[in-house]
């Protein structure tokens, strides 16, 4: 099975589905990706895509980077810039390390790691600062 383009917030991202048990994630993808599998990690093909899962072996998040080229109703994508969120959005926040836009909740553009609030985001990032991933999350 490919990866497809459909993005669910808080659902699944390319095909893969939150809660989905990583083994057979892994197990149907792996004829066709270089699949690396880590501690609470999953690449598929260095960092097309990046699995999160926890201790039961579940999937609580999927990131993709900016090799996928799908892109959320036009308006969210791995590889925007800061300047391409602002007007691409109404409202940008920051919850759970991430820039939520519109208040559409699970899905974001991760936040650079010590950044997770702002009240405005060129605040701390500049307006060509670039988010290498897109992430689909649990509600």
């Amino acid at each position: 099975m490919w990866l497809n383009d459909e993005i669910i917030p808080g659902k699944s991202l390319g095909g893969v589905c939150l809660d989905e048990k990583v083994d057979l994630v892994v197990e149907r993808f792996s004829p066709h990706y270089d699949v690396k599998v880590g501690d609470g990690v999953v690449k598929f093909d260095d960092d097309l895509i990046i699995l999160g899962y926890d201790k039961n072996r579940l999937i609580y998040s999927v990131m993709c980077g900016v090799g996928y080229s799908h892109r959320f109703s036009g308006k969210l994508w791995a590889g925007m810039t800061v300047a391409e969120v602002i007007e691409n959005s109404r409202t940008q926040v920051a919850w759970g390390g991430c820039v939520i836009v519109d208040g559409i909740n699970g899905i974001g553009l991760p936040l650079p790691s010590g950044l997770d609030d702002f009240e405005v985001l060129t605040d701390f990032l500049e307006f060509d600062y670039v988010f290498p991933s897109l992430s689909v999350f649990r509600l």
